[in-house]
């Protein structure tokens, strides 16, 4: 019978880098925010419970009474929830990762020779692989780098969530609502009248426009809109001229703005088409 020899400093490691992926996937998932020394302090409680598991006395430790409170307090630790009901969802979005995460490395290990390569053992949700001080140490640095990477884009998205509004403009009888974000970069004004400008996709605003030949300032010229030249600079471009026009009205959150003009822009604003308009942060508090 061959016997597999547990170090208890290697499952403390391998179980504490695991557990801050689990938690900051989990905060990634929800666009919760955390400070990183609750996720390193509730990676270490659950790395302490992952070694635990192979002390006999302490087996009452792993009833499933035990492993739902053990759970818990992770999630607790790991993050501030503003109530009850937000702290069980996020309890239950560190279960489903875990579930998805254990999935994987049952299905890796069961189908390669990783497990016995690394002498890996797979229970009770726990994860041991023998490996060498020095693996461990990448590892780790790799989680670390990676934490930071999704820490970033988690305030990322934040940020732009708190950012964006809904925005209805009226031109006529006609009227189109998109997404839109305040835009700090977004320093643009009508030159005659000094009115802030809001810049839109193109194919956002094209039911409002008039079809006909020539190019867009052309037609909206001869459709009767008041239309502007904005002039705009940006990162590569030294500078350039954008049509634009005035509507009848723009609502900003049910909102009514007064003054405002709608810039044309020919590109994509957003890669994921998160938002279709940028709001000179003007028009925020106008």
């Amino acid at each position: 019978m061959r016997l597999t020899v547990i170090y208890i400093d290697v499952l403390f490691a391998v179980n504490f880098i695991i557990n801050i992926l689990l938690i900051e996937a989990s905060g990634v998932i929800l666009r919760l925010s955390s400070v990183w020394y609750r996720t390193l302090f509730a990676s270490a409680l659950g790395a302490l419970y992952a070694v635990c598991v192979f002390f006999p006395n302490l087996h009452l430790l792993y009833t499933f009474l035990m492993k739902i409170a053990f759970s818990a307090l992770i999630v607790a630790v790991a993050y501030k929830t503003k109530n009850f009901r937000s702290f069980l969802r996020l309890w239950a979005t560190f279960y489903a990762v875990s579930f998805v995460f254990g999935g994987c490395v049952a299905a890796v290990l069961s189908l390669t020779e990783l497990g016995r390569k690394t002498g890996a053992i797979y229970s009770n949700g726990i994860i041991y692989l023998n490996l060498p001080w020095q693996t461990l140490f990448v590892s780790t640095l790799i989680a670390y780098i990676l934490v930071l990477i999704l820490g970033r884009v988690r305030k990322k998205r934040i940020a732009c969530d708190a950012a964006k509004r809904i925005v209805e403009i009226r031109l006529g009888k006609k009227s189109v609502s998109l997404n839109a974000i305040i835009d700090t970069g977004n320093s643009l004004f009508d030159p005659i009248t000094g009115d802030p400008v809001m810049v839109a996709e193109y194919d956002a605003v094209k039911p409002l426009l008039p079809e006909g030949e020539g190019s867009l300032l052309e037609s909206m010229s001869r459709a009767g809109l008041k239309v502007r030249l904005i002039p705009f600079s940006s990162v590569g471009v030294d500078g350039g001229i954008m049509p634009a026009f005035l509507p009848d009205a723009v609502t900003i959150e049910n909102r009514a703005v007064k003054r405002c003009v709608v810039c044309i822009c020919s590109r994509s604003l957003s890669q994921m088409g998160e938002y279709r308009a940028l709001l000179n942060p003007q028009l925020a508090v106008s």
